[in-house]
This record gives structure tokens, C-alpha cells and sequence, in this order.
């Protein structure tokens, strides 16, 4: 709906706030029609997204209080989103979650919080309350999914579930926004070979994860691209935390040999990774180059600062609950999107000395 001119006469967000404000002023603050507004603010679907978006920021500037529970009775939905998260204390999910309370916030949405890895048991009798109109839509963030929700969507049936930051695999019956990982990966090893290295390993996270395997495997693309060997010494079996990083680089100075370059299956292996070679007198990237996946908020300060992928969790966040809305409102078909990410190069996979054996 096109939306129409502010004049002189447009009353200013200060003077409507100082008075009880009426749809009418909204209506001039977000120059759209009064009728508009009613419609919008009723959450009734033939309002487009971008205006509907557009009003309630308007009605929000101005004092006015949108009665969302009396909107949900009228829609008879709870306008309640479950999300389940399995490590609150992980910034990958803090960030994403945060993101993911705003943009449920601008499309009418309210978050619930399922917290896998302290009890299954409440995030998934929480999942339950999908079949009884207590919540509309669940995000997944991880590789896990309630067994009751799992079972239905095996045999055949269509729910309101979305997976982000994780990616979920083919034929799942799950919708997803994710980011290529293979070309993630492999975005890295490309860049670590255009700065000169050629023996470079892989500290993989844990193999039962599809997120591990996929990293993985841009990393033999990107290898195999370039003519390089994958030989089997360089797939360094490690994990996703600070100890699992440390472990690889006590191995790695144990046997007396270093590759050129580390790609680490996320940040956190990598700065355990960092850590220990350098307690260790191993300069980076002078004598190794490291590079991780992530981009968590310590890659930048980190010595040296870490190259890495930044995963694009505000877009994956407002991308997945718009994706979720429009799976509850019936108008979405199953289908995975895909989010671009980047590179963020920093000192840790620079091109080292000069005088490295690069053969």
C-alpha cells in the first residue's frame, strides 16, 4: 500500500505522546489511512508486512498501547513463539536470541525460552503446547528437535518449525535459514591459500554434528580446488571448546611438526588453539597461521585478532521469525534459505615468514 505524504499539519511524536493519542494520529505519523491503522493494528492479513511493520512503530513512538493479547484472542492464536537454545551462555545464542526477541517483537510475536542442555524435559513438554494453542511456531538453533515434534513431521505432517544457525539436513521436513557452510569453510582455506599456505590442517568439531561435517568438507573443497593434499595427519580431531583447542596444539608440539595453517572448526577451539601454541613459543602467524568460524565478540581483541567467518545471526534471526510467521498464517511453502555470510580477515592468517618451507 502506498504510503501517503506527511503535510505541515502532521502532529510531531512529542506533541501526540502528551496526550492520549488516536488512531488518526498514527495514521498522520505513519501516513497511512485511519482504517489502515485499525486493520493493521487488528493483525488482520490483507495489511502487507512493511506497512503493518510501519504502524505499530508509528503507535509505539506515539504512547500508544497496542493490546496484543486482545489482537492473539481475535486471531485465536497465542502470538507465542518457543525457541529452543542449547547454551545460553555461548554468544553465538545470547546474540541470536536477542536478535530473534526483536524481530518476534516488531511482527506481533512474544518469545518463549526452551533451554536443551540443562533438562530436555521442560523444553519439550513446552514443544507439546504447539497441539493445545499455547505457543504458534518453535525455532530450533540446534541439531536437536522434540521427539513428538520429530515424529509428526517424519510422518508427513506440516508444523510451524523453523531451524536457524544450524543447519538441518535434506529431506528433513524441516524448514530452515542457515548459511552455506561448505562455501564458509571453504571461503577460509581459500583465503589461507592465497596468502601462501599449503600444508593446512583442520581442527574439526565433533563429528556427530552436521555443522561439524560440513565444515569439514569445505575444507576438503577448497583443498582439492587448489590441487592441495587432505592427507590424513591434517584432519586434527578436536571439538568446539577452549580445551578441545588446547588438547590439538599439545598434540600438534608434541610431535615436533606444524602444519601452516589451522582452520578451526569455530573461535572458541581456535583461542584454546592460539593459546597453547603460544605458551608454547609458537608465533602466529609467523610460524602458523590460524583461522576460525564464528566471529565472537573477542576474534577482534584477540593476539593476534582472528581471521574468521562472521555468521550473520541478526539476518538469520529476522529472516527465521518471518519465515515462522508466515508458516503459522499458512502463506509459507518448506523450503531452506540461505543467508550470506563473510570474511573477516585479521592478523592470525597472514602469509608468516618468508622464510617458512613451503614444499
Amino acid at each position: 500500500m502506498p504510503r501517503k505524504p506527511q503535510d505541515e499539519n502532521t502532529p510531531s511524536k512529542e506533541s501526540v505522546r502528551a496526550r492520549s493519542p488516536t488512531m488518526a494520529d498514527i495514521a498522520r505519523l505513519a501516513g497511512v489511512s485511519a482504517s489502515t491503522v485499525s486493520r493493521s493494528l487488528a493483525g488482520l492479513p490483507e495489511i502487507s508486512e512493511e506497512t503493518r511493520i510501519r504502524v505499530e512503530r508509528a503507535a509505539q513512538e506515539a504512547g500508544y498501547k497496542i493490546n496484543r493479547h486482545a489482537r492473539s484472542l481475535r486471531l485465536q492464536r497465542s502470538a507465542i513463539l518457543l525457541v529452543l537454545i542449547p547454551d545460553l551462555a555461548n554468544q553465538n545464542y545470547s546474540d541470536l536470541l536477542m536478535n530473534i526477541d526483536r524481530a518476534a517483537f516488531e511482527l506481533g510475536y512474544g518469545i518463549m525460552i526452551g533451554h536443551t542442555n540443562v533438562d530436555l524435559e521442560r523444553p519439550d513438554r513446552l514443544a507439546d503446547e504447539l497441539f493445545t494453542g499455547g505457543i504458534d511456531g518453535i525455532l530450533l538453533t540446534s541439531g536437536y528437535c522434540p521427539a513428538r515434534i520429530r515424529s509428526r513431521i517424519e510422518n508427513g505432517s506440516r508444523l510451524p518449525v523453523v531451524r536457524t544457525m544450524s543447519p538441518t539436513e535434506a529431506g528433513s521436513g524441516i524448514a530452515s535459514v542457515q548459511i552455506d557452510e561448505v562455501e564458509a569453510a571453504a571461503d577460509v582455506v581459500r583465503h589461507l591459500i592465497a596468502n601462501g599456505h599449503r600444508r593446512i590442517a583442520h581442527l574439526a568439531g565433533p563429528m556427530t554434528e552436521l555443522v561439524s561435517q560440513l565444515r569439514r568438507d569445505g575444507w576438503r573443497r577448497a583443498l582439492a580446488e587448489a590441487g592441495l593434499p587432505e592427507g590424513q595427519d591434517l584432519l586434527l580431531p578436536g571439538g568446539f571448546h577452549l580445551e578441545d583447542g588446547k588438547a590439538v596444539a599439545r598434540r600438534l608440539i608434541a610431535a615436533g611438526t606444524l602444519p601452516d595453517a589451522i582452520f578451526c572448526g569455530n573461535d572458541e577451539s581456535a583461542f584454546g588453539l592460539m593459546t597453547e601454541l603460544k605458551r608454547s613459543g609458537v608465533r602466529i602467524p609467523n610460524d602458523i597461521a590460524v583461522a576460525g568460524f564464528d566471529d565472537l565478540t573477542f576474534s577482534q581483541v584477540f593476539d593476534p585478532p582472528l581471521t574468521t567467518v562472521r555468521l550473520p545471526r541478526r539476518e538469520m534471526a529476522e529472516a527465521s521469525v518471518l519465515y515462522l510467521k508466515q508458516m503459522i498464517e499458512g502463506g509459507a511453502s518448506l523450503e531452506d534459505q540461505i543467508v550470506p555470510h563473510e570474511l573477516i580477515i585479521r592478523e592470525s592468517s597472514g602469509p608468516g615468514s618468508p622464510h617458512r618451507d613451503r614444499s
